[in-house]
Formats: C-alpha cells, structure tokens, sequence
C-alpha cells in the first residue's frame, strides 16, 4: 500500500506574506512558547485532511486559503487546497507553494460518503490503496467501509486527546461509536478487514416477526376451516386419481356419442339442404304450371272463337244481303259471288290460324304434362326428405337420450374433480404457511456478537512488544511491560491501567501508542497514513516567559530519549509539537521550528501582523 508524508502547510492570502512550514520526512519539531500558532499547525492539518472545522485565531484574520502538500510513496506529488470555511477542498498535482492558476484535478467533499467518491476520504483512501476496506460499525455484525477519519484520529494526537483518559484506540465518549473504533485498531494491527456476515435481528426486526407468525396462525385457521373433506393430501391425491381415470372413461364414451350425434346432425343438415332445394323447385315448377294452365285456358278459348267466326263466316256469306260484311263494299260495287269468295277467304284465314294455335296449344299441354310429371316427383322427394328427417329427429332424440347421462356424470365427475383440487391446493396452502412460520419460529439463533476486540492473540503480543520496547527506549521509569485489553480497549503499563495514570505519564503513554503502531505497521507493511502528528507528548505547558530548558513536567532523559529514539529508529513521518525545547543535537538533525524563544527568528507560525511583504 502506499502512505501519505506530509510536505507543508501553507496558508494565503492578498496583501499577505505566506504562513508556511516546512516538514522534513523524518522528524520536524516545532516548539515554543504557547499561543503562538503551534497547535494551530497541527488542527490545520487535521482541517486539511477532512476535519469538519477549524477555530478561528486571531492571526488568521485575513487568510484565505490553506495549501497542504502530500507526497505518495509511488512518487506522485499532491496538493490540496481548502479555503477557510469551506466544505470542498481541491486537489491539484504537483508541490504548489502559491495560488492555483491550473484546473483542479478534483474537487471533494470534506464529508465521507460510502456510495460517493467525490470527497476527500475515499481519494486519499483510493490513493493509498486500501478504499473499500470493511470495518464493524456495531455489534448487530453490520459493516462499513473505512473513512480515512477513522486513520486520521490515530495519526494526529491532539493536545487534548493526548492527556485524555480515554484509551488511545477511542477516539470518542460515545458508547455508540467503541465498536467501530476498536474494529479499526483490529484492521491496523491484524491487516484483516471485517467479514460480510449475517446480522442479528434489531428489537424492531424481533417484534415483525413475532407480528408474522401472529398473522400466519390466522391464516391457518381460516385455510383449515374452508376444508370440507376429511381426508388428508395422500387420500385426496388417490382419490383425485381414480376420478380422472374415471372421467377419461366417461369423457371417452360422450365423446363418441357426441361424435355420431355430430354426424346426424351432419347428415341432416344435407337432407335439410336438399329438401329446401327441392321445395323451391317444386314452388318454381307450380308457378309455371298456373302460367302454363292460363296460357293453355288461352289458347282453348281462341280455338273456340275461331270456330266460331268460320261458322258465322259461312253463314253470312250465303244468306245475308246489303252491305258486304266481310269488305264493307256496297251492293252495287259487289261483282257476282262476291260474298262467296269472301266467305272463302275467311274460312282460310281461320283454318290457318286455328291449325297454328292448335299447335302452340299441343306443344304446350306437353309442357304441362312434363312440369306435371317434375312436380309429382318433387313431391316424392319432399314425401322421402320428410321421412328421412322424421327419422333423423328419432336418431338425435335417441342420441341425446344416451348423452344426456354421460353429460350429467361428465359434469359430476368434473365438479368432484374441482372440489378435491381446491382441498388439494388448501392443504398445500396450509403447508407452506407452516413452513414458513416453521422458518420464523425455528429462526436459526440469532448469530453471537460481532466482537471488534476479536485481534488475534499474535498480533495483540507483537503490538505489546513493539510498545514496550518504546517506552524502554525513551528509558521511561518502570519495568515498561504493556498489556492491552481489547475488550475494555484499556492501555495498562507495568498492570497499572494508563486511564489511573498523571496527566504526563498519560500523554507519553499514548505518544508511545502512536509511534509504536506507526513503526510496527510501516515494518510489516501494514495499513498506517504514514505519518504521526503529537501534540504536547512530553510536556503539557509552557509560559512564554520560561525558557529555561530543565521547566519540564518530566525527567530530562526522558525528553532526550524520546526525541533520540525518534532520530535512530523510524516510525515514518513524526511531527511533534511542544512546549519545551528539544535537546541541541535534535536541532541537528531534525527540521526544527521555534516561536517565540531566545533565539528564535518567528515569533509564531503567522507573520507579525504589522509585517511588510
């Protein structure tokens, strides 16, 4: 994984000179007397890798914005931009000592956000290779992903913090929050992050529950009272067997009688057709024959007349005299025979129309005796066609008398089918409502307590040695053996708790926390920033008028030794700030900064405000 060292602080403004300090990768000290800026160092760098806010102090009046360098172990160089005030903060690449003129490379949110990773706790995670890392957030077994506040608290020590009696591995007084705090010092020392693992059901998950199971006991007895036969499912299911065998039985035969009523009434359909068609014809032939009989009743009433106007004819053309009364002509204009001639001539006349008439009644009264002979045959057939459907309608009655019982056992069988699988489909119904209170009742217990104090045992003994041999190399008085309780979370040096310690030996006890965690995991290669940042470890105050160097709450070899160790055995990036002044061979070899000292060219990290730039 890579870790983060810090580069420098830098805080801006217009009209302004710069507010900045140097750190050195190894060791930086910045000393001095107090309200002079020093911890201000130390809260503006916490604001700068996500804390929420930072307190305003008089000599910020008038800056605008922070630059806080970082530099990445794969050689990459950060930096990040945060106005004062502000929720975003940017990051640019490069070591910047002055306003941004180019694009940002991104722009943060302060606040971690699990789902998002537009803030600065999950780049700076995603950059040092360990985003998405799970850690408990309670004892029901929900996990969390890391937020790189969680690493920050350990990293940077307030002064407050520092003296605290509240173990080092809890960041807060919350109750709430000790689980999730412990899962953290568990992912530094083992490198193991929480499991996904089931969770135990909350009160309110409890209650649901037990409301279920209320609710399906109601549903099962308002399933089984809707049961109406007594039998269970296995005699139901032989039943419902032996009555589809019988209903195929009977649905075969309907189906065979349904299949010779179909044909019947197929083949009455034809008779019915054709007799229609009979019927019509028949109609057509009769009104041919009423035409027929009246031309016929023509063409005898014309013979008679023509007989007789030949017989008139003859009459009159011997006996009367006067007026001809065939041409009209006069007597005197009649030549001899005159009428005998005409009477001829008519006589002619007539014959030859009664012989033409007399045929046209011949060819017609054949005509007649022929529609005569089609209509009695038509009426044969319409005699057969009658028959034949009278016995077709005896064929169907006799039919539906043969279905009329299979349909009513078809329709029986087939209610009693409807009824067994409704029983059928209750009892299944009543199954699954058992087997799922069966699920809620018989819930496998709820799973133990996810324990974020589960630290291996080897992992606990290592950090205890590598804590211990710190506080031998600081030459603290004591045996210096450590023990941590990871059930309390407790610290105890020599088995005395450091919570029941004075406030100096508290805050070197948590210093030496601090350190040793930070050298442990950069020696293994585990999850650590990469830097430590100590506000007052060995000295909790100092007057701005004591600057005699033996003005310390602890002893003199202590102090040394700390600052010694710090030199000789790396635990990565340490930045301490205090009170009192370092050794002189720390000076040598350390970046040192001093507020307010004999000696000293800063009166504090900010500019005098009457400074000329």
């Amino acid at each position: 994984m890579n870790r983060l060292t810090l580069v420098h602080l830098t805080f801006l403004s217009v009209g302004k000179p710069p507010a900045a300090v140097e750190f050195s990768p190894g060791l930086t000290v910045i000393y001095g007397a107090s309200d002079t800026g020093k911890s201000y160092i130390e809260e503006s760098v916490d604001y700068m890798l996500g804390a929420s806010e930072l307190k305003s102090i008089p000599e910020d009046e008038g800056y605008s914005s922070i630059l806080l360098g970082l530099r990445v172990d794969d050689g990459r160089t950060l930096t990040l931009c945060r106005a004062l005030g502000s929720d975003t903060i940017e990051v640019f690449s490069g070591d910047l000592r002055d306003v941004p003129t180019q694009p940002a490379e991104a722009t943060l949110k302060y606040r971690h956000h699990p789902k998002s990773k537009s803030n600065i706790s999950r780049y700076l995670l995603n950059v040092m290779g360990i985003d998405g890392r799970r850690i408990l957030q309670n004892s029901r077994g929900d996990v969390v992903p890391l937020n790189f506040r969680d690493l920050a608290r350990l990293a940077i020590v307030n002064d407050t913090r520092m003296a605290d009696k509240r173990s080092p591995v809890l960041g807060s007084w919350m109750p709430q929050n000790e689980t999730k705090e412990k899962s953290v010092f568990k992912l530094l020392l083992s490198g193991q992050e929480e499991p996904v693992r089931p969770t135990a059901p909350s009160n309110l998950q409890k209650q649901v529950g037990k409301g279920k199971i209320d609710l399906i006991d109601q549903l099962l007895d308002e399933t089984r009272e809707r049961l109406s036969v007594e039998a269970n499912q296995t005699q139901l299911r032989d039943q419902l067997g032996r009555l589809q065998a019988t209903l195929a039985n009977a649905t075969a035969a309907a189906g065979q009688v349904a299949a010779e009523r179909s044909a019947v009434v197929r083949r009455r359909r034809e008779l019915e057709a054709a007799d229609a068609d009979t019927q019509q014809r028949a109609s057509e032939v009769q009104q041919l024959l009423s035409r027929f009989d009246l031309l016929r009743q023509q063409y005898e009433s014309d013979l008679a007349r023509l007989q007789m106007v030949g017989e008139a004819g003859t009459i009159l053309g011997y006996f009367q005299t006067g007026t001809c009364v065939f041409c009209g002509a006069e007597p005197q204009h009649q030549h001899p025979g005159h009428r005998l001639g005409e009477s001829t001539q008519l006589a002619a006349a007539v014959a030859a129309e009664t012989r033409k008439t007399t045929e046209l009644h011949h060819d017609l009264i054949s005509m007649i005796e022929d529609l005569e002979s089609q209509a009695a045959s038509l009426h044969e057939d319409h005699a057969r066609h009658t028959e034949q459907l009278e016995g077709n309608d005896q064929e169907l009655q006799t039919l539906d008398q043969r279905l009329e019982p299979l349909n009513t056992d078809t329709a029986e069988l087939l209610e009693t089918r409807s009824r067994l699988e409704r029983e059928l489909a209750l009892h299944a119904q009543i199954d699954q409502l058992e087997d799922l209170k069966a699920s809620l009742s018989a819930a496998p217990p709820a799973p133990p307590v996810a324990k974020a104090d589960g630290i291996p045992a080897a992992d606990i003994a290592d950090f205890e040695q590598v804590m211990s041999q710190t506080l031998e190399a600081w030459q603290v008085p004591g045996d210096n053996r450590v023990t941590y309780d990871p059930t309390t979370a407790e610290l105890a040096v020599d088995g005395r708790p450091r919570k029941s310690r004075g406030r100096g030996m508290r805050s070197v006890i948590h210093a030496a926390f601090a350190v040793s965690l930070a050298r442990r995991n950069q020696a293994r290669g585990f999850i650590h920033p990469g830097f430590v940042v100590l506000d007052s470890p060995v000295l909790t105050y100092r007057r701005p008028e004591d600057n005699k160097e033996e003005d310390e709450l602890l002893a003199y070899d202590v102090v040394k030794n700390f600052y010694s160790d710090l030199l000789d055995n790396s635990a990565g990036q340490v930045i301490v700030i205090e009170n009192g002044t370092p050794p002189k061979s720390v000076r040598d070899r350390a970046a040192v900064y001093a507020f307010s000292v004999d000696g000293s060219t800063r009166q504090g990290f900010f500019p005098p405000l009457d400074s000329s730039w």
